[in-house]
């Protein structure tokens, strides 16, 4: 059953920033391990303090970086689906993420954070003015 917020390209855009964040950690994390020193600005800081934190001890690295890609999987999932509270929640982290790149004043990904949180928070204000609409509107009889 398609709704007005899921058929709504500023909500559907909002909701593939957390796929973007996914599998854009999956790429540096793939580059990391393979010795390369390019990486994305759009990926995660938890995924490389894990693999540098636990870098004697790759298994591990491995599965904390693959819980954290998995979780904006499935954030992704529930967003496109309308689901606010995982818009929230992926919101939520993804700035606690952003903060850690703050804490290493690594300037291009903080940026590159607010940007991703900015279009995350339109996506929001649009679910919430929809719904809003939706709920004013008088039904039909």
């Amino acid at each position: 059953m398609a709704t007005t917020a899921t058929a709504d390209p500023v909500v559907k855009s909002a909701a593939r920033w957390f796929w973007w964040i996914a599998g854009l950690s999956l790429v540096n994390l793939v580059l990391l391990h393979s010795g390369s020193n390019t990486n994305f600005v759009v990926g995660l800081a938890m995924t490389m303090l894990a693999s540098g934190l636990f870098a004697g001890n790759p298994p591990v690295a491995l599965a904390l970086a693959a819980l954290t890609i998995g979780f904006y999987l499935l954030v992704g999932f529930y967003a496109e689906r309308q689901r606010l509270w995982a818009f929230y929640l992926g919101l939520a982290l993804y700035l606690l993420d952003g903060l850690l790149y703050l804490y290493f004043q690594d300037w291009m990904p903080v940026a590159f954070h607010a940007f991703v949180a900015y279009c995350i928070c339109r996506g929001i204000l649009r679910m919430r003015a929809l719904a809003r609409d939706a709920a004013a509107a008088p039904t039909a009889g």
